[in-house]
């Protein structure tokens, strides 16, 4: 099987909207050929997420390279091999490859199957030679693939590290990576009004009716508008509501108002409570009551979100190449 001899050559910091990747584009593995193996690092993302997730894909893509490690982000080759089960193709790739293994941060360890069982079948191919980082990442439960010596999983609150830690996991407390795009947001603090972000009833594994309703202009941003669109859309607002983390996060680094909703675990709440309690342009509120009381002691924020990311995340990723 022939292989691919360099990376894509793609800075993510050239732009803020998110690239993905069209449909119809022929992976190299339908073309019967391997991903590159001379990068420093393979960047695996299953497929099918909403706009947060792209946002943290450039966001990693972006983190790795700015430390000028040569990072092939995947054509969705390994992901597709991963779950058709072709351990084939997965044992050819890392017989070769010598590098980094690298996945995207979200919340999804022991909620979303498909991406475990992607993490899974390329953990069980690497070897000795080879590192594995988890970038930050909210969990429900241990995944068994993640307790292994060579893998580290960045946990972006406490109570997913407690979760992950008590199991044997090897991790580090560390914020969401769509912070380390804080820089590339533009800033709109003031408006006017409040706009609410609200999941799709039934959408995912995490919603849930938690009775909050403000009486506001409302949608569910984050599930298919482009980043590009999605700040277009709250730039008009003072106040952003929102039960998707990464909708909040990305009205905070706009320098917006923002109350954060709960979902069906714990992952906005400990996020919250992890790193965003101190900060005068953040609440968050589980009934209408606490909402309506929070909105009146809400400041524009202030806070370098990325200095946050990097003051916790730049030391975690040197201990991680000193674990060879």
């Amino acid at each position: 099987m022939s292989e691919l001899t360099s990376d894509s050559g793609r800075d993510p910091s050239d732009s803020v909207a998110p690239a993905k990747v069209p449909a119809t584009r022929s992976t190299l593995r339908r073309q019967s050929r391997l991903p590159p193996t001379n990068v420093d690092a393979l960047l695996i993302w299953p497929r099918g997420g909403n706009s947060g997730d792209m946002l943290i894909i450039d966001a990693c893509e972006r983190f790795l390279r700015d430390r000028n490690i040569r990072t092939w982000r995947s054509d969705g080759s390994i992901e597709e091999a991963a779950l058709a089960g072709d351990a084939e193709y997965l044992a050819d790739l890392f017989s070769a490859f010598r590098g980094m293994v690298m996945f995207p941060g979200g919340g999804n360890v022991g909620i979303y199957p498909d991406n475990e069982m992607v993490r899974a079948a390329v953990i069980r191919q690497i070897g000795a030679r080879h590192r594995c980082l988890i970038f930050p990442q909210s969990a429900v439960q241990p995944e068994p693939a993640l307790i292994n010596e060579r893998v580290t999983v960045w946990c972006r609150d406490e109570i997913s590290r407690a979760i992950l830690s008590k199991s044997g996991i090897l991790t580090e407390l560390v914020p969401d990576i769509a912070l380390y795009m804080d820089d590339l947001i533009p800033k709109a603090p003031g408006g006017v009004g409040v706009f609410c972000i609200k999941r799709t009833p039934g959408g995912d594994a995490e919603t849930i009716n938690h009775g909050i309703a403000p009486d506001c202009a409302s949608a569910d941003l984050t599930l298919s508008q482009p980043l590009d669109r999605i700040i277009d859309t709250l730039s008009a607002f003072e106040l952003v509501i929102s039960d998707r983390l990464h909708g909040g996060l990305i009205a905070l680094m706009m320098r917006k108002k923002v109350i954060l909703l709960p979902v069906g675990y714990h992952k906005i709440k400990s996020f919250y409570s992890t790193w965003l309690e101190s900060e005068r342009g953040a609440a968050f509120a589980e009934t209408q009551k606490q909402m309506l009381e929070q909105s009146y002691k809400l400041q524009f924020p202030t806070t370098d979100f990325a200095m946050l990311f990097c003051r916790y995340a730049a030391p975690a990723f040197e201990r991680f190449l000193l674990r060879a």
